[in-house]
């Protein structure tokens, strides 16, 4: 622990992180790869000075930095990157977003017990609606991740594979998983930029790439969890509006992390959902694939509401809610993606 951050957010001690911070020098790895640094910031990747090379050491062109990470073994995923996947990407671009990485879970790592002692929590509104209020570290901790460019790093052009190995980094540091919120949205943001009109990409796309809209995944109901086949959601066709085909849904989603949160004003559940009619097949052929906002286009809020909160043993900075749509008159509204009774396709 920084003791100040300690001290400011009343943490107790890790057990854990003591016996990293005893471990004596000759206990632990010895960093013999050094590293040049770079930073990834604002969708660039700045060179910084280079770490002189340790002396001993052969030059193969892929050399961490000294010191050793207690998230992870860097030496380890930089062999496996490099050695193993042998990805096509520069050593020293690689070396650069890891750098930076480590650099950030250093830093916000020490949260995370807070995190995780202080779940999401239900809360009434001003307006008399219930929302859910996160731990404010979240919403810093979220804010800074957008600030040092990690939610574009797709767009420096590097392998997946090295996304994966930053994601490695993150899950490692903060197991309560106030990141749920940037891999949940870029995966609703992918099926969207796939699927979606271009309407509907216009609205949404480019806010749920930058973080100002969270993107989830609501496919369980209450009697159904893995059994999409028997999801009770339906969808009633309502014309075809600016954003396509708009639809009014009603029914219950269950098991839907990252929703109705204070993070970001707006939310886009990816949502399974079936459409009412007798042209509909039965199971799983059946089910369609909806964008479902909680402000609508004209800044209204939708017919959406969250029911409760469900406790869980892991990932405890992530919300994980009931909730039901259309318990007003109308049905709440809802855009479909891709084509009817194609939406388990698309999705997965």
């Amino acid at each position: 622990f920084t003791p100040p951050m300690a001290s400011r957010l009343g943490l107790r001690p890790s057990p854990h992180r003591a016996i990293f911070a005893r471990a004596p020098p000759s206990a632990l790895r010895p960093a013999t790869l050094a590293a040049g640094r770079l930073a990834c910031a604002s969708r660039r990747l700045v060179s910084t000075a280079a770490a002189a090379p340790a002396a001993a050491a052969p030059d193969d062109g892929w050399r961490t930095r000294q010191g050793l990470s207690r998230y992870a073994d860097r030496r380890d995923i930089e062999f496996v990157l490099h050695e193993v996947e042998r990805v096509e990407a520069e050593a020293e671009e690689v070396r650069g977003v890891l750098d930076s990485v480590e650099d950030f879970v250093e830093e916000w790592g020490p949260v995370d017990p807070a995190l995780d002692q202080s779940p999401p929590k239900l809360i009434t509104a001003e307006d008399g609606s219930t929302a859910v209020e996160v731990h404010p570290e979240t919403k810093r901790l979220l804010a800074d991740y957008h600030a040092r460019g990690f939610a574009e790093m797709e767009e420096l052009g590097l392998p997946f594979s090295v996304q994966c190995a930053a994601q490695f980094l993150f899950g490692g540091a903060f197991p309560s998983n106030p990141l749920g919120f940037t891999v949940l949205t870029r995966c609703a943001a992918d099926l969207l930029e796939a699927h979606g009109s271009e309407s509907l990409k216009g609205e949404y796309l480019s806010d749920m790439r930058a973080g100002k809209v969270v993107g989830t995944m609501a496919l369980s109901e209450p009697h159904a969890g893995s059994s999409l086949g028997n999801i009770r959601t339906t969808a009633v066709r309502a014309g075809d509006g600016p954003l396509g085909q708009e639809y009014r849904l009603k029914g219950d989603k269950m098991w839907t992390s990252a929703a109705f949160h204070d993070v970001t004003p707006n939310t886009a559940h990816m949502l399974l959902a079936r459409i009412a009619g007798p042209d509909t097949p039965p199971g799983a052929r059946g089910i369609s694939l909806f964008l479902v906002p909680h402000l609508l286009p004209d800044g209204s809020p939708n017919d959406v509401e969250v029911v409760g909160l469900n406790k869980k043993m892991g990932h405890r900075a992530l919300p994980n809610c009931a909730w039901s749509l259309g318990g007003g008159a109308g049905g709440a509204t809802g855009y479909l993606v891709g084509e009817p009774h194609q939406g388990l396709s698309a999705m997965f």
